[in-house]
């Protein structure tokens, strides 16, 4: 009888289709990662949205859980922790995994099953502490009535309807057949395969001006998930009973508990990582085709260690703002000698102090560089402007057109790689983008393909890092890379893309007009004094793009 169980489950959690369909969004770059946006500079064909009119929301989709949120919400909901490898892999929203693009196949739901009832199986093996509840006391039906309550309502964040409990009382009544245990199994297997547990489920109710406001129980989930990784707590859970979450000055309130965790800290660190591309820099698709013997497996993890680090440091010992993030002279070297070399040494805290002006800010950590290009390439400052576009200045540049003239110059087996691109910025058909990112780019140049620090050029050629990031409205105009990451920490144009990157990456979504009102809100907090990330982040889960949806 027991074979039949997994089907039974399997039929009643996918009763709703796992079909997340995606959002639309801008064309996808070389890196396979999407841009554009919000935000500042006037190359490429970035959007300017302008609040002019009552606050709205743009439509959104409800979202599956990435790898790491379902992870860390079934650890939490049963203490122990999935390996996730067998899931389809998150899909991205601009540069961030939101798994709002792409719908699960047939083979992924699968996975999805497979996973449940193995962490199900690992569950009831202590079963006591996943009840709560003393079978010989209250008997073993009037404990499973009980779990499915509690346990559904962890689960499905949220509290289960009486159709939803009947339903599941049936799984534990059909599991029961063989025995107690198996009854509480295909509970918890059902429940890890429903997309209410693996969806982010954003139904709202009807509002006024045709939006739908987030219940608090949902607000809860969204605020959890984008400020701490899993699901809500208990004590969040009951912010959400209470209607203390009812309003944009609740929800900040209760904001400002979360922003001082650890958990805040590790969704900070991830953001930045993904927003440079730092998450794949341990992939496959970053090689450097053993030319370069000092990028191995242990630098890789290193450089992603760095990072982490780094972010950690901003927001724990420096002062929280982007103009640090940006511009901060300081590296974190550990296991990373073979790179920065070893008179860089760490201090207590294991940080460098970069007191030559070599480095300065998260672009020219040593891990952003290996990452852009992920391959080996002579025209990495197209890469790596290309960055500074896609991601900071919120800018998306199109692809060639059929008219350009891809031939080199005749002289150019005479030009070096940066000569090359400056040459061909002075070609009328190309002249427009390149000069959008290959002039960012030149500043990055003082940086080989893994990061490390160069004077010269594999040729031996002196490097010219000068460059200019145009469409600012200050002077764009820099000498090298320090002085260019001086000037982006401090660029409006910049506080306001990082503003659309952060919405990006808590809604799963692009920004999208109706969005100015609460954009302008977030871009404010940036743009005070130097820009306090966590202002910004509070600014942002009060808004009103936070708090409400729209369409059905």
């Amino acid at each position: 009888m027991s074979a039949k169980f997994p089907q039974f489950v399997r039929v009643f959690t996918c009763g709703v289709a796992f079909a997340a369909a995606g959002c639309s969004g801008s064309a996808a770059d070389g890196d396979g990662r999407k841009g554009g946006g919000a935000g500042g500079g006037n190359g490429g064909s970035s959007v300017a949205f302008k609040c002019d009119g009552p606050s709205s929301v743009a439509a959104g989709r409800w979202r599956r859980l990435t790898g790491s949120q379902y992870a860390n919400s079934v650890r939490d909901l049963i203490g122990q922790t999935p390996d996730t490898s067998s899931l389809v892999a998150d899909s991205r929203t601009g540069s961030f995994k939101t798994n709002a693009l792409l719908p699960v196949q047939e083979n992924d739901v699968g996975a999805y099953d497979s996973l449940a009832q193995t962490m199900a199986a690992k569950a009831v093996t202590d079963l006591s502490s996943l009840l709560q509840c003393d079978t010989k006391a209250k008997g073993e039906d009037k404990c499973a009535t009980e779990f499915v309550k509690t346990f559904g309502a962890r689960a499905y964040r949220r509290p289960l309807t009486s159709d939803e409990e009947g339903a599941f009382a049936s799984v534990y009544s059909a599991g029961k057949e063989e025995s107690f245990t198996a009854g509480i199994r295909l509970v918890v297997q059902a429940m890890l395969s429903s997309p209410s547990f693996l969806y982010m489920v954003e139904s709202g109710k009807p509002d006024k001006n045709g939006l739908r406001k987030l219940t608090g129980y949902e607000v809860a989930s969204r605020l959890s998930y984008v400020l701490t990784g899993t699901m809500p707590d208990a004590e969040l859970f009951s912010a959400a009973r209470a209607g203390d979450l009812e309003s944009a000055d609740g929800v900040r309130d209760y904001a400002k508990k979360l922003l001082d965790t650890d958990k805040f800290l590790g969704v900070a660190q991830e953001f930045h990582v993904q927003l440079v591309g730092l998450d794949e820099v341990t992939s496959d698709e970053v090689s450097k085709a053993g030319k370069f013997p000092a990028f191995d497996d242990a630098t890789r993890k290193a450089m992603l260690e760095e990072s982490r680090n780094f972010v950690n440091y901003v927001m724990t010992k420096g002062d929280g703002s982007v103009e640090e993030l940006l511009s901060a002279p300081y590296v974190f070297p550990a296991n990373l000698s073979k790179i920065y070399g070893d008179k860089v040494k760490a201090d207590g805290d294991g940080r460098a102090e970069i007191t030559d002006g070599s480095r300065k800010g998260l672009l020219t950590l040593a891990g952003v560089q290996a990452v852009h290009p992920k391959q080996l390439s002579k025209h990495s400052a197209v890469n790596r402007g290309h960055l500074v576009r896609r991601d900071f200045l919120c800018e998306t540049v199109p692809p060639p057109n059929e008219a350009v003239d891809f031939s080199l110059p005749p002289n150019a087996a005479e030009l070096t790689a940066q000569e090359l691109l400056r040459e061909h910025q002075e070609n009328p058909t190309c002249r427009a983008c390149h000069k959008l990112m290959d002039s960012i780019g030149f500043g990055f140049e003082s940086y080989d393909a893994v990061g490390a620090y160069r004077t010269k050029d594999e040729g031996g050629h002196t490097i010219d890092a000068s460059g200019e990031i145009v469409g600012l409205a200050t002077d764009g105009k820099f000498a090298n890379a320090a002085e260019m990451a001086g000037i982006l920490a401090k660029a409006p144009e910049v506080r306001a893309c990082v503003s659309t990157q952060w919405l990006r990456f808590a809604l799963g979504r692009d920004p999208a007009d109706d969005d100015a009102c609460s954009l302008q809100s977030l871009t404010a907090s940036f743009s005070a004094d130097k820009g306090n990330i966590k202002d910004a982040v509070l600014s942002l889960v009060s808004s009103d793009a936070f708090r409400f949806n729209r369409g059905q």
